[in-house]
């Protein structure tokens, strides 16, 4: 520029794509963890109604079982059996998807666990950054303090 120029010299800051990067990041990362967490929160309630499945087959079996006792003939014993071997199955079944549901909602934490992680290194180059802006700008004022001195 030339001294009869109107025109400020403009400094841009050379990190500024990087550092909007940096923030839609860190933004991506923390919508990431929220959906891990949601998706956590919905296994455990699978965790707990499958958990409540398996109780109730558990006093099903129970109260067959004590109603088995209780039958008198060779016919009746019979049906009682088979009776006791369906609920016999709807446990094991009832267990068998309790297990699952816990095995999801441990992938679940895993994925949170990962998702945390993600951001915390997002945070940290946005960290980065934000520090390196920081001198930039205090760089810059104190070059605009000297021109005007």
């Amino acid at each position: 520029m030339n001294e009869h120029s109107n025109i400020q010299p403009v400094d841009r800051y050379r990190l500024g794509p990087l550092r909007d990067v940096r923030q839609l990041d860190e933004r991506a990362k923390r919508n990431d963890l929220a959906v891990a967490v949601g998706d956590a929160r919905v296994t455990a309630d699978e965790v707990a109604a499958a958990g409540r499945r398996v109780e109730a087959a558990r006093e099903a079996l129970a109260t067959a079982r004590s109603a088995a006792r209780s039958l008198g003939g060779a016919h009746l014993l019979a049906l009682a059996d088979r009776h006791l071997a369906r609920r016999r199955r709807a446990l094991d079944d009832a267990i068998a998807e309790h297990a699952h549901a816990r095995a999801a909602h441990a992938g679940r934490l895993t994925a949170i666990d990962a998702a945390r992680g993600r951001l915390t290194a997002a945070r940290a180059d946005k960290e980065v950054i934000e520090r390196h802006f920081a001198r930039w700008r205090d760089t810059q004022k104190k070059l605009a303090d000297r021109r005007e001195d």
